[in-house]
């Protein structure tokens, strides 16, 4: 078992539950967290943080909320104790929601910043309902954030039926034993599954103002289903190791996929493009799935067409021997990934909030190695038969035509039909 241990509290929240009067509060949430609490104030937080030599981390997303701590199993007790307090019992200071608006505000004003802006404002322009609402909020939504949003929120969606505290490195009876006192006075609530709000892909065209050295393009189409559809998102998956990609300035490292498709048929044959990589964005019910693109900023359109034509190109089954990388890779990565404690204990709680129950590592293998190059052919033509979403961002960007775009794939929908 080991000397550490890994707890995460994982809840069905995010900003898909907020209305207009709370947009921005996961992101405000996810910037508070280990913050003051109505038993501790911050000082005292970092310090036993500190004594325990633990790790703390939070993020927040359109579906779910996470709060996690490592520590040494000795420390587990105190460490989960911490936890439970830092996500139940927050006191939102004024001066801390203050301070952490000033930090957005420098975050989103940073160069760096515009690429994950470009995937955030094109997941939100690529569906109408609950998804368009933003995960990064307008510096705008900020200003209504208040101690008293934050509280109704918190009270609203963090109860016992939404939540699930998972942990790695300790014994399961040992983890219920110490967490019954801290969680059994919580609210049932509902189920979140019953209060999920509803969503509706419709494709979108975006266009990130400013100036960068190279152009940018996303373009992708929707696969229904998302994770909950286990069967569909275990081809994505390899889907995604298949086309694989990177940049070229790294193309000649060990294990940066230079044997995958995008690096092979794009990245070494047009010295114009600088990045080219498989992407994809799941959520329960639905995701994004396509390419990633960077290039010469007078290249743009030929680019969007580069990507186009390796997507089409994947409506045939692939060669054996790169299907089987593919699924090699994704094993691989998988085993490599979940012989860390704290990725063992997300992958519990996120499983558990997605499915009601985790779906063995061994069995997930096994769906990965009975994928066919049929399955693929299958799920790429569904996946175009969706209507498309492009994102672009950088000079010369403008040039990647988005009606073109529209007329290619409704002749594709028909030929297909």
């Amino acid at each position: 078992m080991g000397p550490t241990a890994s707890m995460g509290i994982y809840i069905n929240s995010g900003s898909i539950y907020e209305t207009a009067s709370s947009t921005g509060a996961s992101a405000m949430l996810e910037c508070l967290a280990f913050k003051a609490t109505r038993h501790r104030d911050t000082l005292r937080v970092m310090k036993e943080v500190e004594q325990m030599g633990a790790n703390i981390a939070a993020n927040g997303s359109r579906e779910q909320m996470s709060y996690t701590i490592d520590c040494l199993r000795s420390h587990a007790p105190a460490a989960l104790e911490l936890l439970a307090d830092c996500v139940l019992n927050p006191a939102f200071m004024p001066h801390e929601i203050e301070e952490q608006k000033m930090r957005m505000q420098m975050l989103l004003s940073l160069p760096d910043v515009q690429l994950t802006l470009l995937s955030e404002k094109l997941l939100r322009s690529a569906y109408e309902g609950a998804l368009s609402q933003p995960l990064i909020p307008e510096l705008e939504d900020l200003q209504h954030i208040n101690s008293h949003v934050l509280a109704d929120f918190v009270n609203q969606h963090y109860t016992g039926k939404r939540l699930v505290l998972a942990g790695a490195g300790l014994h399961h009876q040992q983890l219920v034993d110490l967490a019954s006192p801290m969680l059994e006075q919580l609210p049932p609530g509902q189920e979140a599954a019953a209060l999920e709000p509803a969503s509706r892909y419709r494709g979108a065209h975006v266009q990130l103002e400013g100036s960068a050295p190279h152009a940018n393009l996303i373009l992708a189409f929707e696969y229904p289903g998302g994770w909950r559809d286990i069967q569909g998102s275990v081809v994505m998956t390899v889907l995604t190791y298949l086309l694989g990609g990177g940049n070229s300035f790294s193309s000649g490292g060990p294990g940066k996929g230079m044997h995958s498709r995008l690096y092979t048929r794009v990245l070494n044959y047009h010295h114009w493009v600088h990045s080219c990589a498989s992407y994809s964005n799941t959520l329960n019910d639905t995701g994004l799935m396509g390419i990633q693109a960077a290039c010469d900023p007078g290249q743009a359109q030929k680019m969007l067409d580069v990507m186009c034509g390796e997507l089409e190109s994947l409506t045939r089954p692939p060669p054996t021997e790169q299907l089987e990388r593919a699924k090699a890779m994704a094993t691989s990565l998988i085993q490599n990934a979940l012989e860390g404690k704290a990725a063992r204990a997300e992958d519990i709680g996120r499983q558990f909030l997605t499915y009601g129950y985790r779906v063995n590592v061994r069995e997930y293998e096994e769906m990965i190695r009975s994928v066919s190059g049929v399955d693929i052919a299958n799920f790429t033509r569904r996946l175009l038969s969706s209507k498309p979403s492009l994102a672009t961002y950088g000079d010369g960007s403008e040039a990647a035509s988005y009606e073109g775009l529209l007329q290619r794939y409704s002749q594709l929908t028909m030929s297909c039909k």
